[in-house]
């Protein structure tokens, strides 16, 4: 197994997150939500942005996917260049950690 395929940091499903994890990795994001058995993977060369937002997501973004409760929690907001939903909200265990973290491997 390579490197690649161990997370370099994740984000323990919780009550916030709908019991979702989200993971990074060193070359992608992978939200894991579990409420339809599918796995969101964003390639960091797929990245558009990524940022904190507080509530509600209406606020920033009239289309969003929202995988959790992103609605009543300060949360994390991803645009993406491909893909049906181009804008993901998410809410991991520590949003500031979170975007840290992706900003360090990603070197953004």
């Amino acid at each position: 197994m390579n490197a690649g395929e161990y997370p370099l940091y994740v984000s323990k499903a919780n009550v916030k997150s709908f019991w979702n994890e989200y993971r990074i990795y060193n070359d992608r994001i992978e939200l894991h939500f579990w409420h339809f058995a599918q796995t969101f993977v964003i390639p960091f060369n797929e990245l558009i942005s990524i940022d904190i937002y507080k509530p509600p997501v209406i606020r920033t973004t009239f289309w969003a996917l929202k995988l959790d409760w992103a609605d009543f929690n300060e949360h994390v907001g991803i645009e993406r260049r491909s893909g049906k939903m181009k804008k993901i909200r998410f809410t991991p265990n520590d949003p500031k950690e979170f975007i840290a973290k992706v900003k360090e491997y990603k070197n953004i």
